[in-house]
């Protein structure tokens, strides 16, 4: 039996003394976009294994990793650093950015002796290399200065007029051509070779795997419908190898699954920011006098017990249960989480290339049925599928094909979405135009159907009613088996027919489905109505008085509720005549007091002997008595307002129901 082995990642240097060949043998693709690569090598004792990783890959497989061993362990995993270029310069006086142009290069080289060949041959350590602009007539081109300092003194030259410019020092010359060296290898390094160092003795067979980024296999499906209500449904699987390697001879399974797969950066280097903290410098310390100390009690702590040793490296677990056999056809398994199709035969994929291959095959009832989706004019030609006791179908696309006098044509395209694995799905594939149907919605009046009253709150509930009418006629030479779809709307909403017989027969999310036959021309109308309850609150003292009058109203309420309802709905109504009058004789006395105001400006103005002085004392005499009265009125007809406001009060107060 092959035993799992621990499997330890370390990003490090060294070779192996014996490297065995891999093979890629096993591929499983799965829906969540990923691929699981599976390679075997033949190895005998203590020796290493290598595969060549796209560098794309390099990340999943640093967190995918598993190796399959029966007799052995894993020392550890090296591969080449992610970019080394850094590293290439060692201790060079300069850094990747000093070769991205001979300017940048020789400034980063100031300090260094060097030798100029050319018209003026000259020896010095390199002090400057700067750009400038030469003009000569028409003519004008950028030039590059560079001053050295010799033993001769400052000395410049041009470096596009010289012959060669040599570093003089033979080491610092074999730096610049070991970093150039490693940017080119950087450079064309689409691959990183991971080697595999293995413990362990004697002949054996390996086993490597890891996950990676995958493209999607997409599941088609070929539906052949019968004369009668049978079908042959076929599926296919549409896969790419985007894996980086020819496939050859490889056992391909696809799983279909929703499975979480994410990817982390392993393959680079990240440096923790470190805080800064202020050099110490020692003060002067002045330590505290003495105090008098006493022993403590002092406790014996039981000697702690060793840690557990830890396991070696490479200790073997057992391996998960091995992948299952082929069969004749492809072979279907059903997990917890997923449907798995093993292919039966081995896959030959170049990289790159795309795949159909067949993955199913199965017949099955599958009943006609027209389905109408709400306020559609014409139902859409459906066939009902089942998927099969033992496994799921995949989501895909369908392409159904239609068998009419022995001869099979093209009916339409599909959408199936994954179906688990004993559930049946509609699927639409045509319109249906020799049907018709015509729909009507129309709201009604709402309803109370049920109240209560707790603190002076009333509590009612209305339903909410709309009207669907709908007819539907049938093709004059042919019958049809209808599905109409009415909207579900929120909780505790109601479906029922006016003939008192018709049913809902399904539902779905968002639908109710009735099942409605048509002999040959018939024309059927149906109507149905949808419930919504609403539930709704109103204080009874200074609620709106409208919501009252309409419960009041409502024949469907407790008798006796009504009649309490009603008693304060009086009650507020005679309050409100009562706070009405107040409001009027209040307006009589603003109108008096305003006539007053007039009168007096009038009186301002007029001399003690004008005969309309006299007229203006008895208008004011008089308004004043008019004033008198309507202050009694007003203070009366408040004090019967309060009465009746009280009334209410008491009244809501000691209701409940």
């Amino acid at each position: 039996m092959r035993l799992l082995i621990a499997v330890i990642l370390s990003t490090c240097l060294g070779a192996s003394a014996c490297l065995a060949d891999t093979a890629l043998k096993r591929v499983v693709l799965s829906t969540g976009g990923v691929g699981y690569y599976e390679y075997e090598a033949e190895v005998d004792g203590a020796g290493s294994v290598g595969l060549d990783v796209p560098i794309g890959q390099v990340d999943d497989l640093l967190m995918s990793l598993v190796v399959f061993d029966p007799a052995g362990g894993v020392a550890n995993v090296t591969l080449p650093g992610r970019d080394d270029t850094v590293q290439a310069f060692g201790d060079a006086p300069f850094g990747p950015a000093a070769l991205d142009s001979p300017i940048a290069l020789l400034n980063a080289l100031r300090g260094v002796e060097v030798t100029v060949q050319g018209s003026r041959p000259m020896t010095g350590r390199l002090m400057n290399a700067e750009e400038e602009q030469e003009t000569n007539g028409q003519v004008s081109q950028k030039r590059t200065r560079v001053t050295l300092l010799g033993a001769e003194g400052l000395q410049q030259f041009v470096l596009e007029d010289a012959g060669s410019v040599q570093i003089a020092n033979p080491v610092l010359r074999a730096q610049v051509d070991r970093a150039l060296e490693a940017i080119r290898a950087q450079a064309r390094q689409a691959v990183r070779h991971v080697t595999i160092h293995l413990t362990g003795g004697g002949k054996r067979t390996v086993d490597i795997g890891y996950v990676a980024g995958a493209p999607l296999w997409k599941a088609t499906y070929r539906l052949v419908l019968d004369p009668g209500s049978t079908a042959h449904l076929q599926g296919w699987a549409t896969l790419e190898n985007q894996s980086g390697a020819d496939w050859k001879g490889v056992a391909l399974t696809l799983q279909y699954g929703n499975p979480v797969a994410f990817r982390q950066a392993l393959y680079r280097s990240y440096f923790v920011q470190r805080p800064e903290v202020p050099v110490e410098i020692l003060g002067h310390v002045l330590p505290d006098i003495d105090t008098r100390a006493r022993a403590m009690q002092a406790f014996a702590e039981p000697a702690a017990a060793p840690p557990p040793a830890p396991a070696p490296v490479g200790m073997a677990a057992p391996k998960l249960a091995p992948a299952l056999a082929a069969a004749p056809a492809t072979s279907v398994a059903e997990t917890g989480d997923e449907t798995v199709f093993t292919l039966p035969q081995p896959i030959e994929l170049q990289a790159g290339h795309s795949l159909n291959v067949a993955i199913f095959d199965s017949t099955q009832a599958a009943p006609r049925v027209g389905l109408v989706p709400f306020r559609a004019t014409h139902p859409l030609t459906s066939v009902r599928l089942k998927a099969d006791s033992a496994h799921s179908l995949p989501a895909g696309v369908i392409t159904v094909y239609d068998t009419v006098a022995n001869e099979t044509g093209f009916a339409g395209d599909a959408r199936l979405g994954g179906v688990p694995a004993g559930e049946t799905r509609l699927v639409s594939f045509a319109q249906d135009l020799r049907t018709t149907v015509e729909t009507k919605q129309s709201p009604r009046p709402d309803i109370a159907t049920a109240v209560t009253v707790a603190n002076g709150v009333m509590t009612y509930t209305v339903r909410s009613r709309q009207a669907i009418e709908i007819t539907m006629t049938g093709p004059a030479q042919e019958s049809r088996n209808l599905l109409l779809e009415l909207p579900r709307g929120g909780l505790g909403q109601t479906l029922t027919f006016a003939d008192g017989k018709t049913k809902a027969t399904e539902e779905t999310a968002t639908a109710y489905r009735v099942a409605v036959a048509l002999a040959p021309g018939e024309t059927r109308t149906l109507t149905a109505f949808l419930d919504q309850p609403v539930s709704r609150t109103v204080a009874l003292i200074d609620g709106d008085e409208s919501v009252l009058a309409f419960v009041c109203n409502q024949d469907t309420l407790n008798p006796a509720a009504r009649t309490a309802l009603r008693h304060v709905l009086e009650l507020r109504q005679a309050a409100a005549r009562q706070a009405a009058g107040v409001k009027a004789l209040q307006a009589q006395m603003d109108d008096v007091l305003a006539d007053q105001d007039r009168l007096r400006k009038n009186l301002a103005v007029v001399t003690a002997g004008d005969a309309l002085r006299t007229r203006l004392v008895q208008a004011l005499d008089a308004s004043e008595t008019r004033a008198e009265t309507l202050r009694k009125a007003i203070a009366s007809a408040e004090t019967d307002a309060a009465k009746a406001r009280q009334a209410v009060a008491d009244a809501v107060g000691a209701l409940k129901i």
